[in-house]
């Protein structure tokens, strides 16, 4: 077992690393793996419900859920990830790699809605707003900027008031306002649309990515764990998901495929009911 707080680098064979690396923040990864999780089980169960048409997982359609256990771990993964960006070593690289993953997502699912019938459009979703929200954070740290780190703790704390406020505006203004396709990323929907799967606006949501940020600054200036004596029983726990934390873009990558290919594989030798 390793020092307290500090999950061990392993090669694959299981080896410690020769070369030793940066150590990670354990709370951070277990937070954000965990989230992740928990996305995966509900993409698992919507596919089910929602792709398979299987009458199961109703609970999903209730307020309690699409309301608060939803938007939780939303926010927990959004937040995480703001804060791992503000001691990032190269944000622009990290934000240009998920833009790519993100657009490619989109380009995958419009196809294979055409392919298969079915509206599971994602236009754009988590991994949009992690991207341009990683991608701002490194224009506003950039050296070409030459921002102190309390005007941009500040600019940060306006963009969180901003995102949050108008977030909550958001019901009201699609009411008001003819949304298009251009205003979709914003929140704003145009009135004729096809079906989406994964939808996450802007607003309020960037605003949860920047007050992680915010955090990053303030409380992980240096980048270590805040729980250096946390107690090993503790760090075996946490152990899978931050491992999943850890990769997170490539298993989110991964996931549906993954989840749709299994089903669809169960459902031809006749293992799901109703199929």
């Amino acid at each position: 077992m390793s020092a307290a707080g500090t999950l061990p680098q392993t090669g694959l064979n299981g080896s410690t690393d020769a070369k030793p690396r940066r150590n990670r923040v354990f709370e951070l990864d277990a937070l954000r793996g965990l989230a992740l999780f928990m996305m995966f089980l509900h993409h698992f169960i919507f596919d089910l419900r929602y792709i398979f048409n299987l009458d199961v997982f109703a609970w999903q359609e209730h307020w309690w859920f699409l309301n608060l256990l939803r938007p939780l771990f939303l926010n927990v993964f959004l937040v995480i990830s703001g804060i791992s960006s503000s001691f990032s070593r190269n944000n622009t690289k990290r934000g240009l790699r998920m833009l790519a993953v993100s657009v490619a997502f989109t380009i995958v699912s419009c196809v294979l809605s055409l392919l298969l019938k079915i509206d599971i459009y994602i236009f754009f979703n988590v991994l949009h707003v992690l991207a341009l929200g990683t991608l701002l954070y490194a224009a506003l740290t950039s050296k070409r900027t030459r921002l102190e780190p309390s005007a941009v703790q500040t600019i940060l704390v306006l963009l969180v008031a901003v995102f949050l406020y108008i977030g909550g505006l958001m019901p009201d203004l699609n009411q008001l306002v003819q949304g298009n396709w251009l205003t979709l990323p914003l929140g704003i929907l145009p009135a004729v649309r096809p079906g989406m799967a994964d939808y996450l606006p802007l607003f309020p949501w960037l605003g949860f990515f920047l007050a992680g940020a915010l955090i990053g600054q303030l409380l992980y200036k240096s980048g270590q764990t805040a729980f250096p004596n946390a107690p090993a029983p503790l760090l075996t726990i946490a152990r899978p998901f931050a491992f999943l934390g850890r990769n997170s873009l490539a298993f989110y990558a991964a996931h549906q495929p993954v989840i749709l290919g299994i089903l669809y594989a169960l459902a031809a030798i006749g293992w799901l009911p109703g199929q």
